[in-house]
């Protein structure tokens, strides 16, 4: 299966949620690596990392050409995020699989609950943090994504929206630039340890690419509720099979396990 058109095809799907959403497209990316490949968890969250950087990339340059980008508020964002994910990604490789694959099913269940609850209309202008504070929520999200495996625009972008005040796709815009350099620490940090599936990244990225820039498009000419309620709806048994389902510990946790 690995050398077939299944990594563009997954690749293809986590990238458009990725760009619809702001959210890199890890989040779904890891549980199909986990579940459909037989990957180890710690491969699946160094390949997804490895694998954001490229739907980050197209889908944040659609973003700020559509003015949807606070450049500066991504900067301060990074600065905290790229030395932490550093720290997220050591803690990873002290933790059991079982626990990152509960903690991530943990994850997806309060983003789906997140989705569902609807969220206040924008109004009036941004209620931007001090800049210090947008480092240090910079450098919790690049501790999560060191940690679990993904961009951490699943936590970024209700805090810029609801926290904050910014709009939906400006804090959508922002997720992404921020996840680029924190995606690209964060992989080489897992490569280093040979957490990483080589083989399929091409693919995965290729497709991922293609499926961000067509999400990036929708995100700015569909409703964005409707399709994310759907897909809150979809995350919800995604979460309690990461959360309550077997796992492969044994594999997952040695260090010498190569991903390529």
């Amino acid at each position: 299966m690995r050398g077939s058109a299944v990594p563009f095809l997954f690749g293809l799907i986590a990238g458009a949620l990725g760009g619809l959403m702001g959210v890199g497209g890890g989040i779904l990316l890891v549980p199909l690596l986990v579940h459909a490949f037989r990957s180890g968890q710690h491969e699946a969250q160094g390949t997804s990392l490895a694998f954001v950087t490229a739907t980050a990339l197209v889908a944040a340059a659609l973003y700020f050409h559509q003015g949807n980008l606070d450049v500066p508020l991504a900067l301060y964002l990074a600065l905290g995020a790229v030395p932490c994910v550093l720290l997220g990604a050591a803690l990873a490789r002290r933790v059991t699989a079982r626990r990152l694959r509960q903690a991530f099913g943990v994850l997806i269940l309060l983003t789906a609950l997140r989705i569902l609850v609807a969220i206040p209309a924008h109004a009036g202008l941004p209620r931007p943090w001090p800049p210090a504070m947008n480092v240090v929520l910079g450098c919790v999200v690049g501790i999560l994504s060191g940690l679990l495996g993904f961009g951490g625009g699943t936590i970024l972008v209700p805090i810029l929206v609801l926290g904050q005040g910014y709009p939906q796709h400006v804090a959508q815009g922002v997720s992404l630039l921020m996840i680029l350099p924190t995606g690209i620490v964060g992989a080489w940090s897992h490569a280093r340890h040979g957490h990483m599936i080589r083989a399929i990244l091409p693919g995965l990225m290729a497709g991922g690419a293609v499926g961000a820039l067509l999400g990036a498009i929708l995100a700015n000419r569909i409703e964005s509720s409707m399709l994310s309620r759907l897909f809150a709806i979809f995350l919800l048994p995604v979460s309690a099979q990461m959360i309550f389902g077997r796992g492969r510990d044994n594999v997952a946790d040695s260090p010498e396990r190569s991903g390529g």
